[in-house]
């Protein structure tokens, strides 16, 4: 990172604290501002890697079961689209695993992405999670049926006298899917189908 010019992020703990006691009497002291400005400063001839002073630490990660349609944190984040509302709370989720400099507002961070940026080296988060696959149902229903998740996002309702849809999927959703799917389907202008959600057909 630092012969790439590549700075120390904002917030890291001070670099000057930790390696102080152990300089050279003759080593300049402003670690923190040489890793803040790498191009300012040059890499002395046989300088000493800084990797061999870490002491790597595995990190004890959590795997969270999420289903197979959530989405991409990473990408959410970098896309800057907030956590949705009624999502559970990640800081509950993630507080006893987090390293001991980590900040603990999470939702916080997940609800407003563009005000926060992911340190380099952050680990996926795709890593902690548990993919869970949906046994899915499968519906006989004739060739002429409309494609039911176009039907809802275009806002056409449910016809009169179809069969109950909750009858038909209770059986199949996540436990934390509302169960009001002839409802939501009567009346697909008062909801959004979330991000990632399987498609009906």
């Amino acid at each position: 990172s630092y012969i790439a010019g590549r700075a120390l992020p904002a917030g890291h703990i001070s670099v000057t604290d930790k390696l102080e006691d152990f300089l050279p009497p003759n080593h300049p002291l402003n670690l923190d501002e040489m890793l803040q400005n790498p191009f300012d400063y040059e890499l002395p001839f046989g300088h000493p890697d800084l990797n061999e002073m870490m002491n790597i630490t595995e990190l004890d990660m959590p795997k969270i079961p999420v289903y197979f349609d959530h989405p991409d944190v990473i990408t959410s984040f970098t896309a800057a689209r907030a956590l949705p509302p009624g999502h559970v709370s990640v800081t509950d989720l993630f507080e006893d695993y987090l390293p001991s400099d980590h900040p603990l507002n999470l939702d916080e961070m997940l609800q407003n992405p563009s005000e926060y940026e992911l340190p380099l080296g952050h680990p996926d988060f795709a890593d902690m999670m548990d993919v869970r696959h949906l046994e899915t149902p499968s519906i006989a229903v004739y060739f002429d049926h409309p494609n039911a998740t176009e039907s809802f996002i275009a806002g056409r309702a449910l016809p009169s006298g179809h069969v109950s849809v909750t009858e038909m999927f209770e059986d199949y959703l996540p436990p934390d899917h509302p169960l009001n799917l002839d409802e939501m389907m009567q009346n697909p202008t008062d909801y959004e189908l979330p991000l990632g959600h399987p498609d009906f057909s």
